[in-house]
């Protein structure tokens, strides 16, 4: 008895680690359809950041929001860590995905690194600077 309360025990521990905790981006307007800042891409996914100091740092839903252009225009992309960006497109929340720790965006797969609330699947991206 005492080792299935263990098993038990070890189940939910592993259950509660399954999903990291996310939080609101203060800085992230979720209808809006143009997401300005700072970006870095990983992975094929990108980071967008609000001030340029914070590229320097790890990832955090208190300073960016992860995203992806579509798959065909990620090429693009790796290119652009380090610009000012803007790029077009919508937020999705994050626990609407559609995979346990991943989310789709045509052909491309959102991480969401930032750990925010929010994702942005990106149709454009235009360089500011």
């Amino acid at each position: 008895m005492k080792t299935l309360s263990l098993i038990a025990v070890a189940v939910a521990a592993l259950a509660g680690c399954a999903t990291a905790p996310t939080l609101a981006n203060p800085d992230l307007d979720p209808s809006a359809t143009e997401f300005t800042g700072w970006v870095r891409v990983s992975h094929g996914e990108f980071q967008l950041f609000q001030e340029q100091r914070d590229l320097r740092g790890m990832p955090s839903a208190l300073r960016c929001v992860s995203g992806a252009l579509p798959r065909d225009l990620q090429d693009t992309a790796r290119d652009l860590s380090g610009s000012k960006v803007v790029f077009t497109g919508r937020a999705v929340a994050w626990n609407g995905r559609d995979g346990a720790q991943t989310m789709l965006h045509q052909g491309a797969r959102i991480s969401n690194q930032c750990r925010a609330d929010h994702v942005i699947k990106a149709d454009a991206v235009r360089v500011l600077r």
